[in-house]
């Protein structure tokens, strides 16, 4: 018998919108289903600096220093602005390359999470050298030309796709990319930050669920690929499960 369950976390019993528990009226008993998600919706409210906003340099003396952007979603231009402000050194976005330079103070340069694994001390608080909370998932790759230091091709959105998770509804046959089978939905981000972000399971595919399943609660996460929890500024997430 086909079943569809309409999730809202609104609704929740517990947790936040992206890491929530559900608690059925009525227990739904699963047997030999297989599911598929459909009409997933949530608003895309991610901010730029949600993976860190802190920029790195030598400080001269063998050290760190360290300066943070406001938490926001930038773009270009308004990125280049806020690391000039904050770090005091001329910086320009170009729109034609989607390229930011900044100038090079010598003795004083940028440093990268690669770099910044060589020191110990002199990060915020909450950061460190394994976890430096800073722009450099968004900056991406550089190089330095002349007395500039290039940030090649920046993104202002510090994810391209979430996950949709269920430790309830583990599934034997999906696999993220670190191996975990909780996964029942990926959603790509493609609309920008405001706008509402949709998503479906493949068409005609449905996950094999475990033999014999009995629900009476069930949680959900949405997370990035690593399995960390996004943050969607108190925006409802929902979708439909669709049990065959």
């Amino acid at each position: 018998m086909q079943s569809v369950l309409y999730v809202d976390s609104r609704m929740r019993s517990e947790g936040t919108d992206s890491s929530f528990t559900i608690e059925l009226r009525e227990s739904l008993h699963l047997t030999e289903h297989g599911m598929r998600v459909d009409k997933l919706r949530l608003t895309n409210s991610f901010f730029t600096t949600d993976l860190g906003r802190h920029l790195y340099y030598k400080d001269g003396s063998g050290g760190i220093t360290s300066h943070a952007i406001p938490e926001q979603a930038y773009t270009g231009t308004q990125l280049a602005a806020a690391m000039q402000t904050v770090s005091s050194r001329t910086t320009t976005y170009d729109p034609n390359t989607n390229a930011i330079s900044q100038a090079v103070t010598t003795g004083q340069e940028w440093l990268s999470d690669a770099a910044l694994k060589a020191y110990s001390t002199g990060f915020p608080a909450g950061a460190s050298n394994t976890a430096p909370l800073s722009l450099g998932t968004v900056l991406g790759d550089s190089v330095t030309v002349g007395g500039n230091h290039v940030w090649t091709f920046v993104k202002m959105s510090p994810y391209d796709y979430l996950f949709l998770r269920s430790r309830r509804l583990t599934v034997a046959s999906s696999q993220d990319p670190m191996g975990r089978h909780d996964v029942i939905a990926c959603i790509p981000l493609t609309r920008g930050v405001g706008a509402m972000e949709t998503a479906n399971s493949p068409d005609g595919v449905y996950l094999r669920l475990p033999t014999d399943l009995v629900l009476r609660s069930i949680d959900f996460s949405l997370t990035d690929y690593q399995g960390k929890n996004v943050n969607l500024r108190a925006r409802a997430l929902s979708f439909e499960l669709c049990f065959d």
